[in-house]
């Protein structure tokens, strides 16, 4: 990844080696591939690497979109998801079957970032096993905890190939499970090693945040599944949408009704930060929304974790959903509350930007940058929970960027 300079020492001056050894050491000069580029959350992570390359001299890539067809990408250009001009497509199917098509897609990038959802029902880590095969590091928006385990089995290959991958990254999950992280030490800090006994997962998203019909279809397919929560140090499956909670989320949110829903988090972090209770809800704006959601549960499951039906009803809702958008907003707020076991003593982390899209973007590109560096992340698959100190820090400052509220 380090650039390599040639210098013909005899014909340059002192002065001019003496600016260029001042220089920083390290340019990163590669292609990044994003795969689900044409996506809203694609879309957004492809800008926010232009952006942050463009911020850091170290940093020069060149990014490109995986999606499956011309049409897709040629329509998230027209759409202003995709800038018209320095972006190139690169045909991908993650749902083919086909290693090899995989293979060639990745080929000759210096890093791949997954955002091709919804990930709901996938059970193998194509991507992930190719860019292990052509040593590539790697990173995804997974929220589907079945999916993140099977990427996880991948671990030895990965550490033997000198590969680091983050599975599970983005704002939620993501960024939550460092805040989790966060939270947990600076109760510990306060009470003792051992005295974080729960975590709290509490998001809301004003509409679709701005994200589209994807998260729509998304929400219809959790809604299918149980709700994975921790008691005990057990995991206990929930009926999803139950449970209602009201909570504050500070200051450019207020208080809002939130349900259980699943969420790779809770799994993760109980596990990595050896937390026996947990659990995490959700809650959108307006109200009725979520009173629809919980109605979408009598739908047969079998219809609800159909995929393809469930995307496209979300599509026929788009102008629906559009006009909503455009009235509630498209706030995201995330709390994570760590407790002790009698309650007394509580540590709340809340972090809200005023745009979904926007900030999920800002998430997944900082975590691919970290990964990118490889400074903070060593060989191996992580989940958000599992990294050093030093890779939270980072990107939790770099989620500080365009916040309304911010308390880590």
């Amino acid at each position: 990844m380090g650039a390599v300079l040639d210098l013909h020492v005899a014909r340059v001056p002192l002065l001019v080696l003496a600016v260029v050894f001042a220089l920083p050491s390290c340019t990163y000069a590669l292609n990044v591939l994003v795969a689900g580029g044409s996506g809203r959350v694609g879309g957004s992570t492809l800008r926010w690497l232009q952006k942050y390359s463009s911020r850091d001299p170290t940093l020069d890539l060149a990014v490109s979109v995986g999606c499956r067809t011309k049409e897709s990408f040629d329509a998230a250009i027209r759409n202003g998801v995709v800038p018209s001009s320095g972006v190139d497509f690169v045909p991908m199917d993650l749902d083919g079957g086909d290693d090899e098509q995989l293979m060639n897609a990745i080929d000759g990038c210096g890093l791949v970032v997954n955002t091709a959802g919804p990930f709901q029902g996938r059970r193998d880590p194509a991507l992930l096993r190719c860019c292990i095969a052509k040593r590539i590091p790697y990173v995804d928006v997974c929220d589907e905890y079945e999916l993140a385990v099977e990427s996880k089995k991948l671990v030895d290959q990965a550490k033997a190939a000198g590969v680091a991958a983050v599975v599970s990254c983005g704002i939620w999950p993501g960024v939550s499970a460092l805040m989790a992280a966060e939270a947990k030490a600076k109760l510990e800090a306060k009470c003792g090693e051992g005295a974080c006994d729960t975590l709290d997962f509490s998001f809301f998203t004003a509409g679709t945040g701005n994200a589209g019909p994807t998260i729509v279809s998304a929400t219809f397919l959790l809604l299918a599944t149980p709700a994975l929560t921790y008691s005990g140090g057990q995991p206990t499956e929930k009926e999803p949408w139950t449970e209602r909670r009201d909570v504050d989320f500070g200051t450019g949110v207020g208080p809002k009704p939130i349900w259980l829903l699943d969420n790779p988090d809770v799994p993760t972090t109980a596990n990595a930060l050896g937390v026996p209770n947990a659990s995490s809800r959700f809650g959108t704006d307006p109200l009725p929304w979520n009173y629809l959601f919980g109605a979408m549960k009598a739908i047969p499951k079998s219809l609800l974790y159909n995929k393809d039906a469930m995307q496209n009803f979300a599509l026929f809702s788009e102008p629906i959903i559009r006009f909503v958008d455009k009235l509630v907003g498209a706030t995201n707020a995330m709390r994570v509350d760590a407790k002790t076991a009698d309650g007394q003593h509580i540590v709340t982390t809340r972090i809200v930007h005023p745009d979904l899209e926007d900030c999920v973007g800002l998430a997944t590109a900082a975590f691919a940058i970290e990964v990118l560096k490889g400074e903070t992340v060593e060989p191996g698959i992580w989940y958000p929970s599992e990294m050093s100190q030093e890779a939270r820090t980072n990107i939790l400052e770099a989620a500080r960027e365009n916040t309304i509220n911010y308390l880590v």
